[in-house]
Formats: C-alpha cells, structure tokens, sequence
C-alpha cells in the first residue's frame, strides 16, 4: 500500500449513509488522482453501514465504529490521525467539489501553504441560494468577515493542526490555516466547493439563534488568550471575524421574532442585496 498522498480528503460521517456516496464520488472523480479519502465514522453503527464506500475505489477507507457520537471536530480528528497525505482537505458527508477543485488549488497551496476556494451554497435541488468569494486573488480575514460561512480550501497537514470542540471548529480551523500563511493566501475563484443545504442544516433550527452567540463568545475568547495557532498580530482581525457573524446572527434572530421565515443562508443573501 502506498505509504504517502498528496491530499488527505477527511469525510466526517454522521447519519450520512443516504447521501455521501455522492460526496465520495465527487471527491473520486478529481482529476487529481493521488488522494486519499478518510470516512470518520460519528455513530456506533456507522462503521458497518459504511463500508460499502471501500467498494468505490481501493483510495477510501472508513475508520473504526465510536461508541457514541463525538462531534464534528473530534470526528474529523480521528481521521487526521490516520491521514497520510501532505495536504488536507474537508469535505462535508453532505457536499460536493467541482471535478478540478484540488487540481486549481494544490499548486497554490504547495507554494503557499494554503489556498481557497468559492463556497457555492445551494439548496437539495441545486438551486442557488448565496456564494462566498473573496473580493480579490487572495483571501484575507476581511472576507471571512462578510462571508457569514466557511471560505473552504485545503491546507499543508502539520503535526499541530486539529480541529477544536467548538461551535464554527472549522471556520476556526480555516483562519488558523490563513493566519499561518501570514494572514492572507490564494484565492481561485473557480475552484468551487458545493454547499448543500439540507431540511434539517444547522442554519435552519431554532438551536441556530439562540445558541451561536455564546459560541462566537467562546472563539473570540480563546483568539484573544492566544489558545488557537493564531498570532497575536492576527488575534484583533480575526476576532473581528466572529463579531461580525454575531451582529449578522443577531440581525437575524430579530427579523425572526417578527415573523421572517427566511431561513439564514437566505436572510444574508437578501442583506448583501439590501445594503445591510
């Protein structure tokens, strides 16, 4: 077998199995061929439901059964450990990536250590709701501040990266991976990773508004301790970061109490279009 891969594509699984066929096939089909593809198991019974994904290709393999679930982070962490690859790059079990995603991304990040690019959210059907870009050929943590969700990319696997048990672990995640880069890094607007709103998104329960503020509280608290990999001269922007989705989840949560039934993906659509 072989030993190492340019790109470890990490797959966190959580009752998934009716969906992430497509996600590991869109992961498959890169026309960058030397990947693996890690399934983190996030349930006792997942490890067997899929195993038919090692079916697809001799390039996936599904880790071992958990006993309870973990979260998203811890998840993703387990497949880190097993990674092999000098790249990694995250995949949502509900998502998709363009055919030539890696391919416009990876001798970017192979120079810079990191490389972006655009999230194109959209419905089940595939209808758009909203896209996040930045607003030039590199990423800085201004864009994150109006993106409102993840700028999604791949990154140069180092022995202290890890995803964090928090709200936003891997927004996080992506701005400790910015920050390394020295606070900016490529942005390849045609390299496009598909968003996939399901009925059941974080975005769209109750938990969404009254939750995330506390847990913007809690980012913004440890870049400011300084217990993330972002450096000090990076803290005051990225913690800039978190307030800004905090005033925009704010916004929202009062356009709820009125009686807008938008969902939030669509509410931020409508607020870049309003001026808000």
């Amino acid at each position: 077998m072989k030993a190492g891969w340019r790109v470890s594509i990490i797959i966190a699984a959580y009752q998934a199995r009716d969906f992430i066929a497509e996600a590991v096939q869109s992961a498959l089909s890169q026309s960058v061929a030397d990947t693996e593809i890690l399934i983190s198991p996030d349930e006792p019974r997942d490890a067997a439901d899929y195993s038919f994904l090692t079916q697809l290709d001799p390039r996936v393999r599904v880790l071992a059964e958990v006993l309870a679930p973990t979260g998203p982070g811890t998840a993703r962490n387990r497949a880190l450990d097993a990674a092999r690859g000098d790249f990694i790059a995250l995949l949502d079990a509900d998502d998709l990536w363009a055919p030539d995603y890696l391919a416009r991304l990876l001798p970017l990040a192979e120079r810079r250590g990191a490389a972006f690019g655009r999230t194109r959210i959209t419905d089940w059907a595939g209808k758009i709701v909203r896209e996040i870009r930045a607003k030039s050929d590199t990423v800085a943590f201004a864009d994150f501040a109006t993106a409102y969700g993840s700028l999604h990319g791949i990154t140069r696997r180092s022995p202290q990266r890890r995803w964090r048990d928090v709200l936003a672990e891997d927004v996080l995640f992506d701005m400790e991976s910015l920050a390394l880069c020295g606070g900016e890094a490529p942005f390849v607007p045609d390299a496009v990773y598909q968003l996939r709103l399901r009925p059941h998104s974080m975005t769209r329960g109750d938990h969404f508004i009254n939750e995330i503020g506390a847990g913007y509280d809690r980012l913004m608290a440890m870049i400011a301790a300084g217990e993330t990999l972002i450096p000090p001269q990076h803290c005051a922007a990225a913690g800039a970061v978190f307030r800004s989705w905090q005033d925009m989840n704010a916004a929202f949560a009062a356009a709820q109490a009125v009686g807008d039934r938008r969902d939030f993906q669509a509410f931020v659509a409508q607020a870049f279009v309003a001026g808000i």
